[in-house]
């Protein structure tokens, strides 16, 4: 007999900002739309996570996603969540960052990815193409989709502006970082270079065209990628990425300088405070989805992605679905669309970038590709053509 709508979960956790809320909800209604029916639990609500022993049983359970790794904290009888599920049962975990940042803070998800390659029920997926290459070939790649809001219907409040969404000095890192390169090479020297070598790559990092952290760092360090990125190695990659990403932003803010830019994130004082041109503000309320209404407001998003090469987040999709043109670091996922303006990290390339934006003149398509209930109804028909040939 055929299961008509079988039940899908979201695993997720409570984020300070609503980010995860935000990404729950998204999936919800894209599994829905995609055939399941399906729930939200957070593993922070004491009441919610009683019910998970039984759900997991229930038979009708085809499907677990989380929003991130931290879902994977979670036991059940003892045992890691995963562990817990029927054969049958399809266990996703989307990684929303770049997946060093995970291997380093979440230990399970260590022991997640050692049972993934021995399991064909488990799923991992990550929102930035190269990082899923190079967790392996049964990784799948799914970016962030958009996060839209109401359409504004009076005039923008700010069409003379630009707008920026994002902190400085807010990295994952699980180690010593510095505002400069070199000095967080020197302290995270898991390789040995030497004076000579550090000062190298340190420039190498911050003169390169490649957007992709981890590749940008392998290429600086004459390494391939796939042989930077080993276990032992992982605490000092997410201290260079983390530099290379505040490096960047901090460039980037600091180019700007003459135009006029509303900035809303926190620490940006102590790197670009007193710029006439600027305004350094913190949204109301401040909830990662005040960003949709606020983009609207203004003549465009300069944006920056965590050093994703393809995969870019969701500032960006997000601002494009809302009809806002965005300034964004060449980045495949978004430079051939009209209201684009890609840019790379020199101050001539950002300022260009800046000019073009403010110029902008015309209507902004929304891609059909940027919602999630497409993203992840690819991403479905993807895990269940590779179980087919797993089958045969």
């Amino acid at each position: 007999m055929i299961q008509m709508y079988p039940r899908a979960i979201v695993l997720t956790n409570q984020h300070p900002y609503g980010g995860t809320d935000m990404m729950a909800q998204s999936l919800r209604s894209a599994l829905d739309a995609n055939g399941y029916d399906t729930g939200v639990l957070d593993i922070n609500v004491r009441e919610q996570l009683d019910t998970l022993p039984a759900r997991l049983a229930d038979p009708r359970l085809a499907l677990v996603m989380t929003t991130g790794t931290v879902p994977l904290l979670v036991k059940v009888d003892g045992q890691p969540v995963w562990r817990v599920v029927r054969p049958q049962t399809q266990f996703i975990t989307y990684i929303i960052d770049a997946w060093p940042y995970d291997h380093v803070r979440i230990d399970p998800f260590r022991l997640f990815l050692e049972d993934w390659h021995s399991r064909p029920n488990l799923h991992t997926v990550s929102l930035e193409a190269n990082d899923a290459r190079l967790i392996g070939p049964r990784a799948h790649y799914m970016p962030s989709g958009a996060y839209p809001a109401p359409w504004q219907q009076t005039p923008k409040a700010h069409p003379d502006r630009l707008f920026m969404w994002a902190s400085a000095n807010k990295e994952l890192a699980v180690t010593a970082v510095h505002d400069d390169v070199r000095d967080t090479l020197r302290a995270n020297n898991h390789w040995g270079l030497d004076a000579a070598r550090i000062a190298h790559a340190a420039e190498a990092m911050q003169h390169t065209n490649i957007v992709h952290g981890l590749s940008a760092i392998a290429a600086a360090l004459g390494q391939s990628v796939q042989e930077l990125v080993q276990p032992d190695a992982m605490v000092a990659l997410c201290a260079l990425d983390s530099c290379l990403k505040r490096y960047r932003r901090v460039k980037v803010a600091k180019a700007l300088r003459g135009y006029p830019v509303d900035i809303y994130g926190e620490n940006w004082e102590q790197h670009v405070g007193g710029t006439a041109s600027f305004r350094l503000l913190k949204p109301n309320p401040d909830h990662n989805h005040a960003f949709s209404y606020l983009c609207q407001q203004y003549a465009g998003l300069f944006n920056f992605d965590p050093n994703f090469g393809h995969g870019t987040n969701e500032r960006a999709v997000t601002a494009l679905s809302m009809g806002i043109p965005i300034a964004n670091n060449f980045n495949p996922r978004t430079d051939h669309l009209v209201g684009c303006y890609p840019y790379h990290f020199s101050d001539e390339s950002i300022r260009v970038a800046a000019e073009r934006l403010l110029g902008h003149q015309g209507e902004v398509p929304q891609p059909a590709e940027h919602a999630w209930e497409f993203l992840v109804g690819r991403l479905l028909r993807g895990m269940a053509r590779q179980q087919r040939e797993v089958a045969r």
